[in-house]
């Protein structure tokens, strides 16, 4: 059985030097991507303060309890019956309070909630696996406003490779991995054309994909 890669982010710190040692290429990539060198196929909470304190507020709250209910699911682990239980509680939630706020108002934009509100409101769809059809709905209205999302390249090809999967589909970039029954971390089935995937990956800004690998695998192993 293979378990999602649940904790999916990966900062990195310039002062990171084990990151940099175990993945010798990384230093050259990050010179030549100094923002995505930061936060590379992250989910990590960055930008401008909130515009609206109130939805800004909110959506920091939920984002944090994000992460901090995925934080405990080390990689090389079998997450515990109740862990996975107050995972699906706190995903739940969100998902229900965020349909709720986008049928009313749309998804927040940069004016709104500042560019820390939006990557928020992203890292909330991405975890809304429960409802891949809204969270292809997201994607394709992030995408018709990309160039003032808010988002980077790097984050509409990963929600749009978790939709992809959930909807029994091929990922186009190869930013999904699960961790299988011996605990190593395995790129996610099924994956389109890998010939060409560091091409695509280089188009949305990721990096290539052994290099995310060796990335992956020194954070988290």
């Amino acid at each position: 059985m293979a378990f999602p890669l649940l904790a999916d982010e990966v900062s990195i710190a310039d002062e990171d030097a084990a990151l940099f040692k175990s993945c010798p290429e990384l230093s050259a990539w990050a010179a030549k991507h100094p923002r995505e060198g930061r936060d590379m196929d992250s989910d990590s909470h960055v930008g401008t303060p909130p515009i609206s304190s109130t939805l800004g507020t909110e959506l920091s709250r939920r984002a944090d309890l994000d992460q901090r209910v995925r934080a405990p699911l080390s990689v090389g682990q079998i997450p515990s019956q109740e862990q996975l239980q107050r995972l699906a509680e706190v995903d739940a939630d969100n998902l229900r309070w965020l349909k709720h706020l986008v049928a009313h108002d749309g998804f927040p934009t940069v004016e709104q909630v500042g560019q820390k509100g939006v990557r928020n409101a992203w890292l909330l769809v991405q975890h809304a696996d429960a409802d891949p059809v809204f969270q292809q709905e997201v994607l394709d209205s992030l995408i018709a406003r990309s160039s003032t999302s808010g988002l980077k390249k790097a984050d509409l090809a990963m929600l749009s490779d978790r939709v992809l999967l959930a909807l029994g589909q091929p990922q186009r970039y190869g930013t999904q991995f699960v961790q299988n029954k011996e605990g190593d971390l395995v790129l996610q089935d099924p994956v389109e054309d890998m010939a060409d995937i560091d091409a695509r990956r280089a188009q949305m800004d990721l990096m290539p994909l052994d290099l995310y690998r060796c990335v992956l695998r020194a954070s988290y192993e």
